[in-house]
């Protein structure tokens, strides 16, 4: 009896297939996998945007921190070159004087 429903089992399979139902299973199977690929492509997309922002934001942060920088390295030189010029102008009144 067991055999027999095996056997049955079996041939129901065969004509399954045979009947085109195969590929029908195949196709479904194919777009099932289409989906979690373009997901993948989506989220992949969207990762790269967010990389893309958060560089741009870092390089403009870069960029004010440089400038910010700069601002204050010419102010610092430009007090250490009117230091100077001031002590340089003591210097030569008081060469003038001993001169004298």
């Amino acid at each position: 009896m067991n055999h027999v429903k095996l056997l049955l089992g079996i041939v129901c399979l065969f004509a399954f297939i045979a009947c085109g139902q195969g590929e029908k299973v195949e196709q479904s199977t194919k777009s099932d996998v289409k989906q979690p690929v373009e997901m993948v492509k989506e989220k992949a997309e969207g990762a790269a945007e967010a990389t893309t922002e958060k560089t741009e934001a870092a390089v403009e942060m870069g960029k004010e921190k440089a400038e910010g920088a700069t601002e204050a390295a010419t102010e610092k030189t430009g007090a250490a070159v009117e230091m100077g010029k001031e002590k340089a102008e003591g210097a030569t009144e008081m060469m003038k004087e001993k001169s004298e």
